[in-house]
This record gives C-alpha cells, sequence and structure tokens, in this order.
C-alpha cells in the first residue's frame, strides 16, 4: 500500500512496519502497533491523523510527535507536569467517548512546545494540550476552558516559580518541625 500526501512518500513492508521519510530523523520504520491515530488531526493540521512518539534523547523530558502522513511535520511535547505540578484538564464525556478512555490513568497529556532562537523563552501551550489513550493508540487536542491556561506558558519561568514554591514548602516544614521538636523536648535553639 502506498500512501501519498504533501508528495511525501510512505510505504507500508511487510510485517506491520512503516516506512515513512521524515526531515528531521531521515528515514524511519515504525511498527504497526506504535501508530497513534488523531481523527480529527491537531488544530491547523485536520488532514495529519497518524503520528509516532519519538524519543528526542535518553534523558530529555522532550518528545517527537512525528506526523507519519507528512514527514515534514514534527511538534516537540512535554508533559506539563514536568514543568508546571499543577495542571489538570478536564475533558468532556464526548471526548472521553472518541478516546474509549475507561480510566482516568488510561489518560496520557502532553503539550506542544515552542522553541524560539532563544530557549530561555522556550513556551508550552497549555490551552490546548494533547491527551493520548496509549492503550488503543488514540489521540485528541483538547482546548480547555480554565482561563488560567494560554497558549503561550514559559517554561523556565514555571520552573522557577514552582521551584520556589517548592523551596519555600521545605523551609515551612523545616521550621515547623524544629518548632515541633522544641515542644518536644521543651528546650530551644540558640
Amino acid at each position: 500500500m502506498l500512501h501519498s500526501g504533501n508528495a511525501r512518500q510512505t510505504h507500508w513492508l511487510l510485517g506491520g512496519l512503516l516506512k515513512v521519510q521524515t526531515s528531521r530523523f531521515g528515514e524511519i520504520e515504525v511498527d504497526n502497533a506504535d501508530v497513534i491515530t488523531l481523527p480529527e488531526g491537531l488544530v491547523g493540521f485536520p488532514e495529519l491523523v497518524r503520528y509516532v512518539l519519538l524519543d528526542h534523547d535518553a534523558d530529555s523530558p522532550f518528545k517527537w510527535l512525528q506526523s507519519l502522513d507528512d514527514g515534514t511535520m514534527a511538534f516537540v511535547v512535554i508533559s506539563p507536569l514536568t514543568f508546571r505540578p499543577d495542571y489538570t484538564v478536564e475533558v468532556t464525556e464526548e471526548e472521553i467517548s472518541i478516546l474509549k478512555l475507561q480510566s482516568p490513568d488510561d489518560a496520557v497529556i502532553s503539550v506542544i512546545v515552542t522553541i524560539p532562537s532563544d530557549p530561555k523563552k522556550m513556551s508550552a501551550n497549555l490551552k490546548a494540550p494533547l491527551v493520548f489513550n496509549l492503550k488503543n493508540r488514540t489521540g485528541k487536542q483538547v482546548i480547555v476552558k480554565d482561563a488560567q491556561y494560554q497558549t503561550k506558558h514559559f517554561i523556565m519561568e514555571e520552573i522557577k516559580k514552582y521551584a520556589k514554591k517548592d523551596l519555600q514548602a521545605e523551609i515551612k516544614k523545616s521550621v515547623q518541625q524544629a518548632g515541633a521538636e522544641e515542644a518536644a523536648t521543651g528546650t530551644t535553639k540558640g
């Protein structure tokens, strides 16, 4: 079977492998079991419905969402919990039905990252996350209604903000522990 889209060639090989010529990774072979289908595509790319997630490198939190319909299209994605631990996504019953999610644990959330020439200004789109059901290899880009989430969240700023909150929480916990120890022993330090 041959699929041609945007003059890019995709070939099915024997054994359920898909061979795709990409602009970023060269020619890749993808097992049919690793193909993720986004039936509605992505915002702005509704015709691109087949993807594969590729590691950026072994130690990186980033992955590539490589289109199998157009080898020139690949998006950097990351789990938003990496830099925004309080991030939540509410999905509608319709979205749950489309993804055939049986449990919240079946859902994996990723967000698309934009990396400009100055990596300190790297941003993530928290307004339109990708929700994947990796059990059945389907996904959907959803639009979050929560006003606190925008299309451009600066990742480094978010990391600093949450690191500062974590440090403040650690200091508060240490002070509370020290106060509890003093109360228990009846002594004061200093």
